[in-house]
């Protein structure tokens, strides 16, 4: 039986699972496959295929290289290499997802296509910005609709397809300010004009000290709005007349670092027009960095759940020099923080032609075939994974009730006073996201479960939040402070972050003014925790620090999901488990046996066996 995916979950045979998934990526770059077109593309594939279904792999994800053509209102397709790539997934009991869209979709050789930067200037062609034409240019719409709508009727035929992927990691440049196109201009007029804003013009550099910011703002809602409303527009093409395959797109973590007002990524925006919320995560599981890894996919699954959907890993990091052991913490964090779907980029590493932008940089094999160091670490943890994939697949992530407000607003207004005069998002540095990254750290490192929430979606509430921390407070405007007032005022209870002592207060529209600038009306974050009785689902004693509890509801047990993310790589030894109500538990990992270590359970205290990078846990409900 096909693969199919319903609510955001894969299923096989009517049974769910999670997806473990590889990108076979022949690419729209001519300089990025595994095997070169005069090689034997075909012979390779399908070794490749099997092999990728040995190792315990169930989809692969391919971009639909071929021929898009119009020619008198009519579209026609020839993808000869997916066609195979899709009939040999079948053939090999895989799942199949399908980039359906390259760099752009230009099917009438528009000449103004290209997206402008502030000076005029047309994107130059660098490799790593996904999406290339201005998105708000008629002909270009157009265009993407009737190629997408064409070459996803193409592949719904193929039984194997069961995902459909809306461009890949589309995002403004990370270097200039787009996009000044002419059309995107008098998109923004119009747009202006809708909202009863009077006329202005886009400005063409963040303000200056001392200038009203709210045109920047403006400016750059306007053009998150029109990029993440695009993608979603063309999700909704390629579902055009049938309800599968399933949607997503693969965002970056762009919202949860600085630069994130210029790159335009939205999650919520995406979750709610696409099916399954899809994201790339090349972060470091291990030490500090741990928490900013943690805090995008916390942020991704939030975005996703506010929807009723679910989170994907359409990306995950899979270097041909990655050490053995971050995979485990890789796959732990993201199962404990309830993703349904793991891509690891990638099965076989890009050739080396001259100036290739990643030449055998990614896979977990090299392009000669030879195996990257962390192949048989991930063979090992796929087999750990498919033996507890249903259960997995079916259980939902348990919160704390407490959440931080992600602005867009404030971002933005951080943005233009913090990065006046940043042209690339690497000098970014705006305090509305490094609020976010600290408050996020300290309430991940006393256990909870971060969520996060737009002022939009606090009145539904759909996160049952109980506690609200605001992580910046300038910048937010008066609408969303009435839309997190009225929370306050059904019973939630509202905190403003302070740097100064890492603190948080209550909050209050008018705060009193203080002497010197000091306030001394705030609680540090374990004093936070008692006096709004946030307590962690979880609780690990008996072991060093580093380790990172989550846990899981299930339908017949609950699952407990840990990542060791020391930074010396200490085992986790002698540990104790504190679970009310557990009256068995059964602990797996990469180092255990596959059918798994009974752990001894006394007064809720469940006593864990050695545990190197991490491990999953059964709790048995009394």
């Amino acid at each position: 039986m096909p693969y199919t995916i319903r609510g955001g979950v894969l299923y096989h045979d009517g049974r769910a699972q999670i997806a473990l998934g590889q990108s076979y990526y022949p690419s729209y770059h001519p300089q990025k496959v595994p095997v070169p077109p005069t090689g034997d593309r075909l012979g390779e594939m399908a070794k490749d295929l099997r092999a990728m279904r040995e190792a315990g792999f169930n989809v692969v994800r391919m971009a639909a290289l071929g021929e898009v053509a119009y020619d008198q209102g009519k579209v026609s397709v020839d993808f000869p290499l997916p066609d195979a790539f899709c009939r040999m997934c079948e053939e090999q009991d895989l799942g199949a997802m399908i980039r359906l869209q390259g760099y752009s979709m230009n099917l009438r050789n528009f000449p103004d296509a290209t997206m402008v930067d502030a000076q005029g200037n047309a994107m130059e062609n660098a490799w790593s910005w996904f999406i290339r034409n201005c998105v708000n240019h008629p002909g270009i719409i157009e265009d993407n609709r009737l190629g997408t709508r064409v070459s996803a009727a193409h592949f719904a035929a193929f039984p194997a397809v069961c995902s459909f992927q809306i461009y890949n990691e589309p995002a403004y440049p990370n270097r200039g300010l787009y996009d000044y196109h002419p059309e995107t201009l008098r998109a923004y007029a119009a747009w202006r004009a809708e909202r009863g804003l009077p006329p202005q013009e886009a400005p063409r550099s963040r303000p200056a000290q001392g200038e009203d910011v709210s045109g920047w703002v403006a400016w750059r809602t306007f053009l998150r709005e029109k990029l993440n409303g695009f993608l979603c527009d063309m999700a909704a093409q390629a579902k055009a007349g049938y309800e599968a395959p399933a949607t997503l797109t693969c965002h970056m973590s762009c919202p949860l670092v600085p630069g994130a007002t210029v790159r335009g990524e939205d999650y919520y925006a995406t979750a709610q027009g696409m099916d399954i919320l899809g994201i790339t995560c090349y972060l470091v599981n291990r030490g500090p960095a741990f928490h900013q890894a943690a805090m995008t996919l916390d942020a991704c699954e939030s975005a996703a759940a506010c929807f009723g959907k679910k989170a994907w890993l359409i990306e995950y990091n899979a270097r041909t020099d990655m050490p053995p052991q971050e995979w485990p913490r890789e796959t732990y964090a993201a199962l404990g923080r309830g993703f349904k779907g793991i891509f690891y980029y990638q099965w076989r590493a890009d050739l080396p032609y001259p100036d290739g932008p990643e030449p055998e940089q990614f896979g977990m094999l090299y392009s000669d075939g030879r195996k990257a160091s962390s192949y048989d670490m991930g063979v090992r943890m796929n087999r750990l994974v498919n033996r507890l994939s249903e259960p997995l697949a079916e259980a939902e992530k348990v919160r704390s009730g407490v959440a931080l407000l992600y602005s867009d607003a404030a971002n933005a207004f951080s943005d233009a006073q913090d990065n006046r005069s940043a042209l690339d998002t690497a000098q970014c540095a705006e305090g509305s996201i490094l609020a976010l990254r600290r408050c996020y750290t300290l309430l991940n490192q006393q256990g909870l479960t971060v969520d996060f929430l737009r002022p939009q979606e606090l009145a539904e509430n759909p996160l049952d939040t109980r506690v609200l921390i605001l992580p910046y407070r300038r910048g937010l405007p008066a609408e969303e402070l009435t839309q997190i007032e009225a929370f306050q005022a059904s019973g939630g209870r509202v905190y403003e972050y302070l740097d100064e002592g890492l603190g948080f207060r209550p909050y209050v529209r008018e705060q009193p003014r203080v002497a010197h600038g000091v306030v001394t009306d705030q609680y540090g974050v374990s004093a936070l925790c008692d006096r709004e009785n946030l307590r962690p689902a979880l609780r690990l004693t008996g072991c060093h620090g580093d380790v990172d509890a989550r846990l899981l509801r299930g339908k017949e047990a609950d699952w407990a999901v840990l990542t060791n993310y020391d930074p010396l790589e200490r085992p986790v030894e002698g540990a104790v488990l504190e679970a009310q109500g557990i009256r068995a538990a059964r602990a797996y990992g990469e180092e255990l046996p596959q059918e798994g270590v009974a752990c001894p359970v006394a007064d809720g205290r469940v006593q864990l066996p050695r545990l190197a990078f991490g491990g999953i846990i059964r709790l048995e409900r009394t």
